[in-house]
């Protein structure tokens, strides 16, 4: 379960209201370099280790991860560090939720696949249209099916437009059961059926 925060900025990307099954893979090389957030959605590679995960196209899912990478350097997201122009990365920096090193076995992270009810801070917000992310604001509605959307994240889009944005065989893995809000820190709430 996430760690106690003052704010919601600095809560965990994902909240889990049920435990879910969870599963330690390890972050593939492309994962390492970019990095990721909470709620990414991933696919089992052929790599070094088995369990090896990169992020979902939509095409194949295995889960999403539970905590964010993080980015140990001296630049901090926002104003900190040496030179305040801060670093690309997790706001969760520093308080031990996910390495992002590949070396020396940092790079498992925690995967859940199943059973659970969350709330998402990152997910799709714009529509797909023709293929790609430019038809508008999503709105989601309540007990509407959640789908992974080509870029691994939660998304309501028709599988006609994510056929355009080449997933021929979109996979449902649950229902919006919270919509983003004020009252819920503009987060998706799901129950994961996967």
């Amino acid at each position: 379960m996430p760690i106690q925060n003052s704010n919601l900025d600095d809560a965990g990307d994902v909240e889990l209201m049920y435990p879910g099954d969870r599963f330690p893979v390890t972050a593939g090389p492309l994962l390492i370099a970019s990095g990721w957030r909470g709620g990414q959605w991933v696919a089992y590679v052929a790599g070094g280790d088995d369990f090896t995960v990169e992020a979902s196209d939509g095409t194949a899912a295995a889960g999403f991860l539970f905590f964010q990478a993080e980015n140990y350097t001296p630049n901090q997201p926002g104003s900190f560090g040496s030179n305040g122009a801060g670093a690309v990365g997790s706001p969760e920096n520093w308080i031990s939720h996910q390495f992002r090193a590949g070396t020396g076995g940092y790079n498992v992270a925690t995967m859940i696949s199943g059973g659970t009810r969350a709330y998402f801070k990152v997910f799709e917000t714009i529509a797909l249209a023709g293929g790609a992310r430019a038809g508008g604001a999503i709105t989601y509605v309540l007990n509407e099916v959640a789908k992974i959307s080509e870029n691994g994240l939660f998304c309501n889009d028709s599988d006609v437009q994510l056929a355009l944005a080449g997933i021929v065989d979109p996979i449902v893995v649950g229902i919006v059961s919270a919509v983003p809000s004020v009252d819920n820190g503009w987060r998706l709430g799901v129950d994961l059926k996967y």
